[in-house]
């Protein structure tokens, strides 16, 4: 403690010194040679890297010269002290959240792998105990011991595989203990520097001397520690303490040079692989309560031709609320609102619209939703528009989903359809059936079977369609996509696109999700042609796209062609 004072002091009267030089040069350059200790501290700095020793003899230099070395020595000091060790402090600080972080997620894993190891325990004794109680009794008959010897395998192969995830779970508890004890350990060694209060009461050496022989932070001068070793007392013998001591010298380095670990991305790459390692699950933590997605569009649309109407250009506004009630369950919705400019304007122009309300969530293994939501039948070839109903979809690797309720259609009494999806690598297959019951007891089915396969930087599917309505006979139609979207293609400044080729017939879809005519002539037996359109993302959630319809009515083949365009903003309350 004298020592810390006695070097408060001294720095002080360095100070003192320096302040009466700015003020008073003239006088300072005749006065007497400096006290004895001025010239020993000069030299402490030099040793200690801060001020290089001049050619001459101190002594020989004025008191306003030896003011100017001092003054050079003190901002040389302030600079590593509260420069790099405060840029390593803080490095260190952003180590510790991240290794706080791991370590909480890390013991979750740790106590989910006890509680399956425990369980699997008690169910290989179980299995075991009753293959041996049976071969005790000598009920040795092949058809009793078989099932029993088939379960007791499986319970002690369950067994391996939980005491597997339980070690690796706990020996990366442990691992991660260790690294932020280290952590916290260099984060105090670091403060006690910065206030001159290091363990031999030298700060000033302590922090700079070291520097010519262990790299540190960016390549400045590192300070020699020596941290106490993990955990507390003796590390033990044996392959353990070789493992403990193994584990302590890992995290004085990874503290020590944590500045060139992050250069290299060192750092990064162990959490990631950390991350990786276990396959164990986490416990489920609440996202943001309330979310709100909205959608500004501007678009345009000109259809020519035979079926053609003219020119319609608008601003539709969609809000889309997500309030999370209970980590589960979501109460979820869409208003909308939609402004015509010029051309044919809907009866709710310029009307604000309620249009989905529902609520979505999980009943053990399978999805809900139920309200007012919207249906994407068919990839939209079938409907696409809002559904009041129930939606129930279950499974994996087969997706089943289950619709029943009331389509947004005037003149539909109720709807139905049952849907299986499967997506495996490279291909899917889809399958469903759709049924309309409509006033007056008409009905129409329609059968959709769908073929998806990727085909390198393209993906192409096939899709075919049978519908029949009451009293009349069915009709086929397909639809065949070649679509172009990569996996980036919601980053800024890049595309996707699709090519299609429809044939309808008017059995075959209730209400088509194009941009183009199809709705209009499903008075005229329905429509065949083609389809194109591509879309483009600009930075700040800006988008537009255009897409062309070419298409003909299967009763007369006359022409309906449609050229729409849109530029698209988004907006959300939350961070991805």
């Amino acid at each position: 403690m004298e020592r810390i004072v006695k070097k408060v002091a001294n720095k002080k009267r360095l100070l003192g010194t320096i302040l009466l030089g700015l003020q008073l040069p003239g006088c300072l350059a005749m006065a007497a040679p400096a006290e004895p200790w001025v010239y020993d501290s000069l030299e402490e700095l030099a040793a200690a890297g801060y001020l290089e020793m001049p050619e001459k003899p101190l002594d020989s230099y004025s008191r306003e010269e030896l003011a100017g070395m001092v003054s050079k020595a003190l901002a040389d000091m302030e600079e590593k002290r509260t420069g790099s060790l405060a840029d390593e402090y803080a490095l260190l600080t952003k180590l510790e959240v991240m290794d706080e972080v791991q370590l909480k997620l890390a013991k979750e894993q740790e106590h989910f792998a006890q509680e399956h190891l425990d369980a699997a325990k008690a169910r290989a004794r179980h299995a075991a105990e009753m293959l041996v109680r049976r071969s005790i009794e000598g009920q040795n008959r092949l058809e009793i011991m078989t099932p029993l010897k088939e379960k007791n395998d499986a319970a002690q192969e369950k067994l391996s595989f939980a005491a597997r995830d339980y070690a690796e779970a706990k020996s990366r508890v442990v691992e991660l203990t260790g690294l932020l004890q280290q952590v916290r350990q260099r984060q105090q060694q670091l403060m006690a520097e910065m206030s001159g209060m290091a363990g031999d009461g030298n700060a000033v050496a302590s922090s700079a001397t070291a520097g010519k022989g262990s790299p540190s932070l960016a390549g400045k001068a590192s300070r020699p520690v020596q941290p106490a070793a993990l955990g507390t007392g003796s590390q033990g013998t044996g392959a353990a303490g070789q493992a403990d001591s193994a584990l302590a010298a890992a995290g004085r380095l990874r503290a020590e040079f944590a500045g060139e670990l992050e250069q290299k991305g060192s750092l990064d790459e162990g959490s990631a692989t950390r991350q990786l390692s276990s396959n164990l699950p986490l416990r489920k933590v609440p996202d943001q309560r309330f979310k709100v997605d909205a959608e500004l569009r501007l678009d345009s649309r000109n259809s020519s031709g035979d079926h053609g109407n003219g020119s319609r250009t608008r601003l539709r506004t969609r809000v889309y609320p997500d309030y999370n009630i209970d980590g589960n369950w979501h109460l979820m919705g869409m208003l909308e609102w939609e402004k015509t400019f010029s051309g044919e304007k809907s009866s709710d122009d310029g009307k604000l619209k309620f249009d989905r309300y529902y609520l979505s969530g999980d009943i053990g293994t399978v999805h809900a939703d139920l309200g007012a939501f919207g249906s994407y039948m068919a990839e939209g070839n079938i409907y696409d528009s809002k559904f009041k109903g129930a939606r129930f979809s279950v499974g994996k690797p087969v997706r089943y989903t289950l619709e029943a309720g009331q389509v947004g259609r005037d003149g539909v009494k109720n709807s139905f359809d049952l849907t299986a999806s499967y997506k495996g690598p490279d291909y899917g297959v889809d399958g469903g059936i759709y049924r309309f019951g409509f006033d007056g007891g008409s009905w129409q089915n329609i059968y959709m079977a769908n073929y998806r396969h990727n085909l390198g930087v393209f993906d192409g599917s096939a899709m075919v369609l049978y519908g029949k309505e009451k009293d009349k006979g069915g009709k086929a139609g397909y639809v065949l996509t070649l679509g172009y979207n990569p996996a980036d293609s919601w980053k800024p400044y890049t595309w996707n696109g699709w090519l299609k080729y429809y044939y309808q017939p008017y059995s075959t879809y209730l209400s088509h999700t194009m941009n183009g005519l199809a709705d209009v002539l499903k008075l005229h037996g329905g429509f065949k042609g083609w389809g194109v359109g591509f879309s483009y993302n600009l930075p700040h959630e800006w988008s537009l796209g255009l897409e062309y319809y070419a298409l003909r009515d299967i009763d007369y083949g006359h022409s309906a062609n449609t050229i729409w365009g849109y530029v698209t903003k988004t907006f959300k309350n939350y961070r991805e």
